[in-house]
């Protein structure tokens, strides 16, 4: 055994300081001083600092594939550790010229084992040449860069008896996943250097080469941080079992909106993720309203108290498309007034307007065809005196009359017949004339709402009905109360509006128009590629400052792991995640998460559309 006992020396020529240097300057403190101990002695295989113990480890090898966190479970299970993680960006030319080489070497040892007949290696060999093929394509695309990354880890203890215990602990985690890890024998200053936060590393004998995702899993703070101090228990980190706290109402100071995405194939857990999330909320005074088309959330609803409407078609639903509330807006100065906002309800018609005639025609919405619904939307609600003063909206204390679907359609004809020959399905009587009269329907002070739609068995006319539904909610629920009012409004199957670029646009527009009136939005969806692909659906996932991708089919796995810049792991983790398990993007940190309801809570959440 060997140990070095490191202490301050002191250089006589140092000591000789002119006489000009102010006396205040001397033995100043740094630093590094602010950390140091008193004395650090050299072992073999540890350090003692100070009266406390520590040993480094270098990781040598790491499994094929890598996840999000997937070294989070050492501070789980040995406690005081530290992570240091070095990174450096690899030359392109070289690293080109050596996958170069090493494909060439691999390709030749294939061709002599097939000709020896030699298979047992074919296999390996296969999946290597793949490996090193799909880098090299992705670099050459500008798509992928290659890093080395040095992962050093740092145990701490209070005795040597803890020290190794701790060691075991971790030697035990990382042998189970197949990570190679090696202790810096006579090397242990050099590793605490390397260690401490000073990004000076000696240590350069153990750095391994890894794609950008691959380096971005090993990073401790991508799964350790994740979640809020207060708020519901979404579930737990799969790798530490620590608990995942989420506040959507928490405010700026910790969540940028409350609007949160949610995605995954059919048995993922989606919907059973949905209700326990917004039954937890509810017990902590936050309102929902479910846009519901498969009738998925009726149960809940009704057993929680809460109010279940059901749209049916060729019967009137009590609401008018074209009703319209004032809301608070707020100016430069940060004064706030309420308005009646009158193009705004004229562009939501126009958007759904657009998607009825893409559907019947195929074609789009022309410009004379907009500027004559604009004009006769308008004109329906100025013969009314309808004006941006919300008193404007009222006669005498009573409400006046709004315009509907059919004064549009009699004022439409008088400039466009083809345009008022598209509108005479959505009047009454219609096969979608389910919003064509003067709202009747007056909504509960339940603390959950649902808008059940299945009963609509053609998909577009249910479209139709979740757009105008969505929309009439956000005129009679989501503008009212203010910031001061906990609420959110559900879509669930949302990719319906991913066909029809107006109607995902709109979908946009509520996201933004829901921070404003502190109103969250879930959007809920199968179909994570639909989204990703389109730049409206691109710009609805960015604007929810919670995402959570559960089990995805392959290809929408492989748009999930290209979208969010995840490792080939991320993708096998997707597709094999067990229900309710999946990868939770909060305010821009990511980590692995399990969703568990609570045995009390099944029978509330479990899926039963019988209803």
């Amino acid at each position: 055994m060997r140990f070095n006992l490191y202490q301050k020396k002191t250089d006589p020529k140092k000591t000789e300081q002119p006489d000009d240097i102010n006396i205040f300057e001397r033995n100043k403190l740094n630093v590094k001083d602010l950390f140091s101990s008193d004395a650090l002695v050299e072992y073999d295989d540890r350090l003692s600092l100070g009266g406390k113990w520590c040993r480094i480890y270098a990781i040598q090898g790491l499994p094929r594939k890598l996840t999000i966190g997937f070294l989070d479970e050492i501070f789980y299970r040995a406690g005081d550790v530290d992570l240091s993680v070095h990174m450096s960006p690899a030359p392109d030319k070289e690293v080109m010229r050596s996958l170069i080489t090493i494909e060439t070497k691999y390709r030749s040892q294939y061709m002599l084992d097939m000709k020896s007949d030699n298979i047992s290696r074919l296999p390996e060999l296969e999946a290597a040449i793949a490996d090193y093929k799909s880098i090299r394509d992705l670099i050459q695309l500008n798509q992928d860069r290659l890093y080395f990354v040095t992962i050093l880890i740092s145990v701490h203890a209070n005795t040597q008896d803890e020290l190794h215990r701790r060691c075991e602990s971790v030697e035990v985690v990382l042998a189970r996943m197949n990570i190679l890890s090696r202790i810096l024998v006579f090397r242990q200053v050099d590793g605490l250097k390397a260690v401490m936060p000073t990004c000076k590393i000696k240590i350069d004998d153990y750095w391994r080469n890894l794609t950008t995702g691959a380096a971005a899993c090993c990073m401790p703070a991508s799964a350790t941080a994740v979640g809020h101090p207060s708020g519901i228990l979404l579930g737990f980190n799969t790798s530490t079992r620590s608990p995942i706290f989420i506040d959507r109402f928490a405010g700026e100071r910790l969540i940028s909106n409350q609007h949160w995405f949610i995605s995954g194939e059919s048995g993922s857990g989606k919907s059973v993720t949905t209700r326990l999330a917004t039954l937890r909320e509810s017990a902590m005074g936050v309102r929902h309203v479910f846009v519901d088309p498969e009738n998925e959330y009726v149960k809940m609803v009704r057993d929680m108290g809460g109010q279940v409407l059901r749209i049916v078609p060729g019967s009137f639903s009590g609401m008018n498309l074209l009703e319209i509330e004032p809301s608070i807006e707020e100016n430069e100065t940060g004064a706030k007034r309420e308005v009646v906002n009158i193009q705004d309800k004229i562009s939501e018609v126009q958007s759904l307007i657009a998607a009825v005639i893409k559907q019947q025609t195929g074609q789009s919405l022309g410009s004379r065809e907009i500027a004559a619904l604009e004009e006769c939307l308008r004109n329906d609600y100025l013969e009314r005196d309808i004006t941006t003063d919300p008193n404007s909206l009222y006669q005498d204390g009573v409400k006046k009359m709004m315009p509907t679907l059919t004064s549009l359609q009699a004022k439409v004809a008088e400039k466009n017949d083809i345009l008022a020959d598209i509108l005479k399905p959505m009047l009454k009587d219609g096969s979608m004339g389910m919003f064509d009269g003067q709202t009747t329907l007056k909504l509960s002070d339940a603390p959950m709402i649902s808008f059940g739609l299945k009963s609509i068995s053609v998909d577009f006319t249910r479209f139709f009905a979740m757009y105008t539904v969505l929309g009439w909610i956000w005129q009679k629920f989501a503008q009212k109360g203010g910031r001061a009012a906990k609420k959110s409004v559900l879509v669930d199957e949302a990719w319906m509006f991913m066909r029809y670029p107006e109607a995902a646009f709109y979908l946009e527009v509520l996201a933004r128009r829901g921070r404003k009136h502190g109103c969250g939005l879930i959007v809920a969806t199968q179909r994570f590629e639909e989204f990703a692909s389109t730049a409206p659906g691109r710009s609805i996932i960015e604007s929810c400052a919670t995402v959570l991708t559960l089990r995805q089919e392959e290809h929408a796995a492989d748009a999930a792991v290209q979208y969010f810049r995840l490792t080939g792991g991320c993708r096998d983790f997707l597709t094999n995640a067990k229900p309710g398990m999946g990868i939770l993007r909060l305010s821009g940190a990511v980590t692995a998460v399990q969703v568990s309801p609570a045995p009390f809570e099944w029978p509330y959440v479990e899926t039963n559309v019988s209803a």
